[in-house]
């Protein structure tokens, strides 16, 4: 049995996508899963690291750009010393410096090579300079993969920017160029072929040779070049479709959709090829199978398996929770819902002066700024911050509420965390993650909310999430209680329990 996840995307910014495909890919480690996640585009350092930090190893990544010169992996194996000692053969060089990662050769104070090595010394790429330009980068895993080339001379060029690639087989022969335009790519050959990318792509899927024992995991949908080749050659491979955002939009609820998540368009049509789709929680899989049967489409079956879980052996926090301390933690976006909370907590702020809120997540400049301005207008800079993106697995526990006042959530993986660590929760009345995590009275409160007529009259609606949030802090005996309650409801989401719906799935498609 093999899996194939689609896709590790790159060039984009961190998501809870790819949080899910970390869990998945040490899940799948533990259980000795023979599972890849596939790049159908070539990742950057940045893409590499990302994912990295989500535990994804180099050894569980495949690039179809790879795949078709010989590399079944992108695992790293060419050591510095071997690389540094062959340029410094093929190079005239003054002195070597050496800081950290990389390893710069210089001749007559110039920077004629820079070699970036991973923290095992092993060579992720090689750079070259001319009179203080890259014009070539040669990329390694287990010996140069492929080179960027850099075209200085084109006036429109700004250098940042390669033109196009030469891939390389494991002998150091050239097996094709990528040939890179403004709006597209082309692919050309030694016989003088030239392919595009979805062509490209089509042969990276046949080449995979598909069978009856192999899974297909599909976690990005929309216009990606991948879908139809994949679907048109899945052979009698196994489709399964995790859906990270709802399926149907209701007016405000997303900035870009209404109705029909157009996102999974291609999915819906030709459902009958899909064997399962996977959502997040229960509420998600009903709707969505009424949702199809309204539709007229095929309805394959449908999964509820939480897209994280909360690690085997947490403890129970022993920190002193910060007094009147809330957090949030998301993208910064308009359903997000932050205005509404950063004015419901200026409203509870006059009541409870103990109130305090820290933003974490990042988010479109112009909306930051939006929200900024409301923090400063109000002159509640001393008890509202913006704390950016971090990790949060050791920040959680010195908070005791954790608000999100997002108009949905297809399931919140933030609001697991939360409720893991044992804070008190509130947020609205909407679908999915709150109505999982939000238990009314037992660890915090849900607030009603209808997007039709609520989202128009914000005011009013800050009204009533102040009050939930004034109430919360009013008792702290029962704060205390909605503490102890919500790591029980956290109990539903430990490793083992998700580990064992994925491990069952998998049993079932086979």
């Amino acid at each position: 049995m093999r899996v194939f996840d689609f896709t590790l995307l790159s060039g984009y910014e961190f998501s809870g996508v790819d949080v899910a495909q970390g869990f998945r890919a040490r899940l799948f480690e533990k259980n000795n899963v023979n599972a890849k996640f596939i790049f159908t585009e070539l990742p950057t350092i940045r893409d590499m690291e990302l994912y990295g930090s989500q535990k994804i190893k180099r050894g569980q990544i495949m690039s179809a750009h790879l795949f078709m010169i010989g590399r079944l992996d992108m695992s790293l194996s060419v050591k510095k010393e071997a690389l540094l000692e062959n340029e410094k053969e093929n190079y005239e060089y003054d002195y070597i410096d050496e800081n950290g990662k990389v390893i710069c050769l210089y001749n007559s104070g110039e920077k004629s090579v820079e070699i970036l090595c991973d923290e095992d010394g092993f060579v992720v790429n090689e750079s070259l300079f001319k009179n203080g330009k890259k014009y070539l980068v040669n990329y390694y895993t287990d010996s140069l993969s492929y080179t960027e080339l850099y075209n200085w001379d084109n006036d429109s060029s700004d250098g940042l920017n390669p033109e196009r690639r030469i891939f390389w087989n494991k002998q150091g022969q050239m097996v094709y160029e990528q040939c890179i335009y403004k709006d597209n790519v082309e692919y050309l050959f030694k016989n003088g072929e030239v392919i595009d990318n979805v062509e490209f792509l089509e042969r990276f899927v046949k080449a995979l040779n598909l069978c009856e024992n192999d899974i297909c995991i599909m976690d990005r949908a929309g216009y990606l070049d991948y879908i139809q080749p994949l679907f048109e050659n899945k052979g009698k491979s196994k489709l399964i479709a995790v859906l990270h955002s709802d399926h149907f939009y209701k007016i405000y609820e997303d900035e870009s959709s209404l109705y029909m998540n157009y996102e999974y368009y291609y999915w819906f049509k030709y459902s009958e090829a899909i064997d399962y789709f996977v959502v997040g929680t229960d509420e998600h899989k009903r709707g969505l199978e009424a949702f199809l049967k309204e539709y007229d489409c095929f309805v394959p079956h449908i999964a509820a398996i939480p897209p994280g879980a909360i690690p085997e052996g947490k403890l129970k926090s022993e920190n002193e929770r910060r007094r009147g301390s809330i957090i949030s933690a998301s993208r910064l976006s308009p359903r997000k819902g932050i205005d509404i909370l950063i004015k419901s907590v200026i409203k509870a702020h006059e009541i409870n002066q103990t109130i305090n809120l820290d933003i974490y997540g990042r988010g479109d400049d112009g909306y930051t700024i939006y929200l900024k301005n409301i923090v400063k207008d109000a002159c509640a800079d001393d008890y509202i911050h913006f704390k950016g993106r971090c990790n949060l697995e050791k920040i959680y526990p010195h908070y005791e509420l954790f608000a999100s006042f997002s108009l949905w959530e297809t399931f919140g993986l933030s609001l697991m965390e939360a409720v893991g660590d044992g804070l008190a929760m509130v947020g609205l009345d909407v679908r999915y993650g709150n109505r999982l995590f939000k238990h009314p009275d037992e660890n915090g409160y849900l607030v009603d909310f209808d997007v039709e007529t609520d989202y128009q009259n914000k005011d009013k609606l800050c009204e009533r999430t102040a009050a939930a949030i004034v109430k919360i802090f009013e008792d702290d005996n029962r704060l205390k209680k909605f503490h102890e309650n919500s790591y029980m409801i956290a109990e539903e989401y430990k490793e083992h329990v998700i580990e064992s719906k994925w491990m069952q799935l998998i049993k079932n498609i086979l």
